[in-house]
């Protein structure tokens, strides 16, 4: 059993993760290799076995643990039913991206895996649905136009940022965020 504490194993699984990456920038899921890993990250293929069972394992776990991640970072900021302010989440969010560069552009690449950003999106619905007050029944459709709207905005702005250099710091993202968000949401309830 490989101890996951051990700073040499985080590096490991680092090189191996930005390995994947880049990888994935090139060509889909399915073509890649233990071996293309290995090579790139410079280790032996008994290494990567060390870590995981096989390519697809290597990607469920590293989506796991972004997963946890994502979703601690929504349970501990996501602001309450009445707080406007999201920055600190979405600076936290940010911030996640920002740190996992190189595996987060490859998620959202044309390689990447749509079902994953999905289950972030049903993550976010979920928090944000349960201190939201309930939509007026005739409002149920609207009020899921806005969400898949706002959700794929956010997903649209991430891509942009992580595809253009991440010029600008996850607080300045945060609040370009937050004011696009709230814009949406104060057009959305005067109409």
């Amino acid at each position: 059993m490989v101890n996951s504490d051990d700073r040499r194993v985080r590096k490991t699984r680092r090189l191996m993760t930005d390995a994947l990456a880049k990888l994935l920038a090139e060509k889909p899921l399915s073509n890649i290799t233990v071996r293309e890993i290995a090579d790139m990250a410079d280790i032996n293929r008994g290494t990567f076995y060390l870590h995981y069972k096989d390519v697809f394992d290597m990607v469920d776990k590293i989506q796991a643990d972004l997963f946890e991640k994502f979703n601690s970072i929504i349970t501990n900021y996501m602001p309450t039913a009445d707080s406007k302010r999201l920055f600190p989440l979405l600076e936290k969010l940010f911030e996640l991206l920002a740190e996992n560069a190189n595996l987060a552009r490859a998620l959202v690449s044309k390689h990447g895996d749509a079902a994953f950003i999905n289950k972030l999106k049903n993550v976010v619905r979920e928090k944000c649905l349960a201190d939201m007050p309930n939509p007026q029944p005739d409002k149920a459709a609207e009020f899921d136009y806005f969400f898949s709207y706002v959700s794929s905005g956010c997903t649209g702005l991430c891509h942009a940022w992580l595809e253009g250099d991440m010029a600008e710091s996850p607080a300045e993202m945060a609040a370009l965020a937050e004011r696009f968000i709230k814009g949406s949401f104060d057009a959305a309830i005067r109409h």
